[in-house]
């Protein structure tokens, strides 16, 4: 299923809509990837406003498992309607219950003071091997991102930043084009920006990894500039700090011109399994 495809959401009434399950034949897949209902949220939520708002921020919490063979219903409650902002929450329903519940802010094009942080070192992506060589993740696993070119920079070839526990890059891209379609690139990387983020946590517990159990508990992103999803985009990555079975994350996501084009912030579960003593 393209992007494009798991994007389409099918409204059912006014500010009702519904999303396609990502394999239903599947079954292997046990629960809905993350950034899978993020994602279509957002679609949601911006099907509800005028053309003339942009999404710049959204704040997210996933509550429930998601059911990866099921499809997810999208209430839109439309909080404000102003003349500069407009809010939307989100709440995703599978069997009568809320997995995921997201609040998206909206602004008009407007002007103001200009900054940001410089884009840190990192080797292109042309000189690293792709997550599907890497195996990084099972083949079953990865399917649903065979659409996407995924780089994640090598431990030793990481530029470190003194004072960072624990840090992680990687390159990503949609490896054919997209439509020239703003909302669709904003809502692809919101799709993306789930895989990998939590994972920069664990770098320094690779003997571990096996006996976590992990998941995303929250999310929220900042969209500061426009990009494409289908050019390489750098995930910038860190982790802060890890204690009572949570991990935050954090990260600054960079087109290859230097702009930073959003911000991600992500707290995670990382807890050790029952049956695990360290």
């Amino acid at each position: 299923m393209s992007i494009e495809q798991i994007l389409d959401l099918e409204q059912l009434e006014v500010n009702i809509y519904r999303g396609t399950m990502w394999s239903p034949e599947s079954g292997f897949l046990q629960r809905t990837f993350g950034g899978h209902v993020a994602g279509q949220s957002l679609v949601s939520a911006v099907r509800t406003v005028e053309r003339e708002f942009e999404v710049h921020s959204l704040h997210g919490y996933f509550l429930r498992p998601g059911d990866a063979t099921a499809p997810t219903v999208y209430i839109v409650e439309r909080l404000r309607d102003g003349g500069s902002f407009a809010t939307r929450r989100v709440n995703a329903i599978q069997h009568g219950e809320t997995i995921f519940s997201m609040s998206a802010s909206f602004q008009t094009d407007q002007s103001g003071i200009e900054h940001q942080d410089s884009v840190p070192s990192a080797p292109p992506p042309d000189d690293l091997p792709a997550l599907t060589d890497t195996k990084a993740f099972d083949d079953a696993g990865f399917k649903q991102f065979e659409e996407w070119d995924v780089r994640i920079v090598p431990q030793e070839k990481l530029v470190r930043v003194p004072g960072k526990a624990s840090q992680q890059q990687v390159w990503f891209r949609h490896k054919d084009p997209l439509p020239d379609d703003h909302v669709l690139h904003i809502c692809a990387l919101a799709y993306m920006s789930d895989l990998t983020l939590l994972g920069s946590a664990q770098v320094h517990h690779a003997d571990e990894r096996k006996h976590l159990q992990v998941a995303s508990l929250d999310h929220a992103m900042w969209f500061m500039r426009q990009f494409r999803a289908d050019e390489w985009l750098l995930y910038d990555q860190s982790s802060p700090s890890a204690s009572g079975g949570r991990s935050l994350c954090q990260g600054k996501i960079f087109n290859q011109d230097g702009e930073m084009v959003a911000a991600v912030m992500q707290e995670g579960l990382t807890r050790y399994k029952r049956d695990y003593n360290p």
